[in-house]
């Protein structure tokens, strides 16, 4: 991935990318979206902080991207807009969802994980890879060229998906 631009998806936000490009973002309990159209080397990658934006969905100054519920259609919607990828071209590889909060007892990187799941199954887009829990963070590296992810768990070596 050495050459590329990279592009830094902040917490609760998302961007897509393409050709040439790599996106990346740091995880811990929250998880992260990687959506890829192999036939349109483009992507997009949506770093999520709870499951379900419930009520607030409605409101204006919701931030979409910070929940499950609402920013997947919201980043399956750039797609297509921005780079004409339908939710038919699309694969998914989702990441984190780190316990990495003591002392807290919902698991809300598991709440997190299971409502991106059940977002994928309706739009029909289907979950080829994915590396969640445990209680370190992750750094994430997803490149537009191939659409592989290098994930790599706090102290412990780089895993490609």
């Amino acid at each position: 991935m050495e050459g590329l631009k990279e592009i830094i998806v902040g917490m609760a936000d998302f961007k897509t990318a393409k050709e040439g490009e790599v996106l990346t973002t740091i995880l811990g309990s929250c998880v992260g979206l990687c959506l890829y159209s192999p036939k349109h080397k483009v992507g997009g990658l949506l770093h999520l902080m709870m499951a379900s934006a419930g009520a607030q969905a409605m409101s204006p100054t919701c931030k979409k991207a910070k929940y499950a519920d609402t920013g997947v259609p919201e980043l399956i919607r750039s797609l297509k807009v921005m780079h004409g990828a339908s939710s038919t071209d699309l694969i998914a590889k989702m990441f984190g969802g780190a316990k990495v909060l003591q002392g807290v007892e919902r698991n809300i990187g598991g709440e997190n994980s299971a409502a991106v799941k059940t977002i994928l199954l309706e739009y029909g887009i289907p979950l080829k890879a994915l590396k969640l829990g445990g209680e370190k963070g992750y750094r994430i590296k997803f490149a537009m060229d191939t659409g592989k992810v290098a994930c790599q768990i706090f102290g412990q070596i780089v895993e490609e998906f």
